[in-house]
């Protein structure tokens, strides 16, 4: 076992010893591990057949002082116990990672947060167009979902509360935080989609300061019985745009500004939503002359979710176009995504179906979590997905990673 993974375990038996976590007003929390296996059946060349043992030890807390500062400390250690198979070798890692870790000032008429925070932005099932600001774990997406997948960026949140149910924020995110593929032993990982071997390749990210500044603002208001927002944001790429050189594969991250807006409403039983993000200055990856061009792409869907009882069912419909000047790129995809989640046994039992389906390229990814009770504060899970058909989108390049997975988990 290696120092990182010696370390991992040593910290999880310390917390769980000390008196502080045993009190759920101070400390809460979670202890998890998770046995998960990708079999690859396809016989072709590649086949990457691979288990791992992972575990995560999550506390946060939450304090208020006085009536106009909060402070919420929240982090994560992950370590991954075992990997084998991937790419022929055993692998072990270990992190240390905040998730909310901020202060927030708050008056009646505003609020301030600073610090490292995860800020959710859309209203559509998992796939949600205008949601920019924090980058996500690619890994965590494809086993859990988004809320999970979302990484922490440090920023400063202005929100005022205007007459009515009006909200303005105004966000600055100073610092550039890549997106990942894995955040552990990310080479090595099975839900890793680049191809070029990691010495050729020379990333290029943005420096902290001018370069990396990122920031926009959000306005969300109430006419009638419709709940909507307009948005706006100047960012950056999270996942990298490559560009073939002679020497090397260079990794950067461009550039993008959105115009935004979403609504949501309800109809009898149904509520109903939708979202659109157009993107007016943005860089896109051609393939055809291996490296990035400058412009313009749309992503927009259109939901409708109904509950009844302890059943949700949620439908939504995407469309995106992309296209650039330079190169011939055109591209037009639809993508249809279906949620439900039912509970069982007064909430000790939980069943939550995902499903993404792209009519174009033929590309499914289906996932399907079940969960049980078996004590107060323990819970046993399991989970399966499948991905099928290829093309150049994310889920048709991970058409061989379909998994398998059990998870404990034991909250105090």
């Amino acid at each position: 076992m290696t120092r990182a993974i010696g370390s991992l375990v040593a910290l999880v038996v310390v917390v769980l010893a000390t008196p502080a976590f045993a009190q759920g007003d101070l400390v809460n929390g979670h202890v998890s591990f998770l046995l998960d296996a990708l079999p690859d059946p396809d016989a072709r060349p590649g086949r990457q057949t691979v288990t791992e043992v992972r575990a995560r030890l999550f506390a946060e807390r939450r304090d208020d002082f006085g009536t106009h500062l909060r402070v919420v400390l929240s982090g994560h250690v992950d370590g991954l116990l075992v990997r084998n198979g991937a790419r022929s070798e055993t692998t072990h890692d270990a992190i240390a990672r905040p998730l909310d870790l901020y202060a927030e000032l708050t008056w009646p008429r505003a609020e301030v947060r600073v610090g490292a925070s995860r800020i959710v932005w859309g209203r559509l099932d998992e796939f949600q167009p205008t949601d920019v600001v924090n980058p996500i774990d690619l890994s965590k997406f494809l086993l859990e979902g988004r809320s999970e997948a979302r990484l922490s960026v440090g920023l400063v949140r202005g929100r005022v509360f205007l007459p009515g149910s009006t909200t303005l924020d105004l966000i600055a995110v100073p610092g550039f935080r890549p997106g990942r593929f894995d955040q552990l032993d990310e080479p090595s990982s099975p839900f890793n989609l680049s191809v070029v071997p990691p010495a050729l390749v020379e990333r290029r990210s943005p420096a902290f300061g001018a370069a990396s500044l990122q920031g926009g603002a959000r306005l969300s208001t109430t006419t009638g019985r419709v709940d909507w927002g307009a948005t706006v944001y100047r960012g950056l790429r999270s996942f990298p745009t490559l560009t073939l050189e002679p020497s090397a594969v260079v990794e950067t991250f461009p550039r993008f500004t959105m115009l935004g807006g979403d609504f949501e409403t309800v109809r009898g039983a149904w509520g109903v939503r939708g979202e659109a993000a157009f993107f007016v200055d943005d860089q896109l990856q051609s393939v055809q002359l291996a490296r990035g061009v400058e412009g313009q792409s749309i992503e927009a869907g259109v939901g409708v979710d109904r509950r009844a009882g302890s059943y949700r069912l949620a439908g939504n419909v995407l469309v995106g176009r992309r296209t650039a000047d330079e190169g011939g790129l055109e591209e037009s995809d639809v993508t249809l995504v279906v949620a439900a989640d039912r509970s069982f046994a007064r909430e000790t039992r939980t069943l939550r179906l995902f499903a993404v389906y792209d009519p174009t390229d033929g590309t499914t990814f289906a996932r399907c979590i079940g969960a049980i009770s078996l004590r107060d504060d323990v819970w046993l899970e399991a989970s399966g997905g499948l991905l099928t058909g290829t093309s150049t989108t994310t889920i048709g390049r991970l058409s061989r990673r379909d998994f398998v997975y059990a998870r404990l988990k034991v909250y105090f």
